[in-house]
């Protein structure tokens, strides 16, 4: 009697490690370790306690919950991704880079459907006639504020050649200078113009898409290590649904005060 409770009791303590084991390895699958920069607004930004917000971080918020995911932020130098991402330090990446480049094409990495597309702008004051020639250059002497970003200086110098550059360091500064009539107009992404405009709720102004063959056009898509196949089909399944239902265009909406579209 005394060695069948024992047997029975041995038995039982074995089936609940077993559950408990089980248990632990299915929270482990349901949890997604993301990495960002923290620090690339207005993707991801970190505050002065270390909170996370940004769009990438209310985008795979939004998947997770579709997807019934727990996530664990991971801040990462932007130079660092990359690497934790290959050695398996995290799951996914968000990041502003493009995913279309060669330099971010690597073969151990996958990446998502787009869920943000990058362009040059020019944003001025409303009511503010500014005008072009034929060949697209601004009249001359015209007065460009430009963020000290290398891409768009070369761009700027490259095309128009007739124009001044007032050059700032920042995004930010650059506002303040068109706002004190410093210049006629701002250069910079598309993303930079609208999330200042919208976390300072600036009304003035107006921002329009520069179209040019060589112009920054950047495709932002979540990276994922190619190790996970599983994931890759959940993340762009919950993504899908973020398009199809609207949501990714109230988040777009949120953070630039523009809709969300493909391209």
């Amino acid at each position: 009697m005394l060695k069948r409770t024992l047997v029975l009791c041995f038995t039982m303590i074995l089936i609940l490690i077993m559950i408990s084991a089980v248990s632990v390895i299915i929270a482990r699958q349901k949890v997604i370790r993301v990495g960002v920069d923290g620090f690339s607004a207005p993707f991801s930004i970190t505050n002065s306690f270390g909170d996370l917000s940004g769009y990438d971080v209310d985008i795979i918020k939004a998947i997770a919950k579709k997807l019934d995911y727990k996530i664990e932020f991971k801040i990462i130098a932007f130079t660092g991704l990359e690497n934790n991402l290959n050695n398996r330090l995290v799951d996914v990446v968000l990041a502003p880079m493009d995913s279309n480049t060669p330099e971010n094409q690597s073969r151990n990495i996958i990446y998502s459907k787009p869920y943000f597309f990058n362009y040059l702008t020019m944003m001025k004051i409303k009511g503010k006639e500014i005008k072009l020639n034929a060949e697209g250059d601004f009249e001359k002497n015209s007065m460009l504020c430009i963020p000290n970003k290398p891409f768009i200086l070369n761009f700027v110098r490259t095309h128009y050649i007739n124009t001044i550059l007032k050059i700032y360091n920042g995004s930010n500064l650059a506002i303040d200078a068109l706002y004190e009539n410093e210049c006629d107009v701002i250069i910079d992404t598309k993303s930079s113009n609208e999330y200042y405009r919208t976390k300072h709720n600036l009304n003035k102004l107006e921002i329009k898409p520069i179209y040019s063959d060589d112009a920054y056009n950047h495709t932002y898509k979540i990276a994922m290590s190619i190790h996970r196949p599983d994931l890759f089909e959940q993340i762009n399944k919950g993504l899908e649904h973020l398009i199809q239902t609207g949501e990714i265009n109230k988040i777009h909406q949120k953070w630039f005060s523009s809709d969300y579209c493909k391209q």
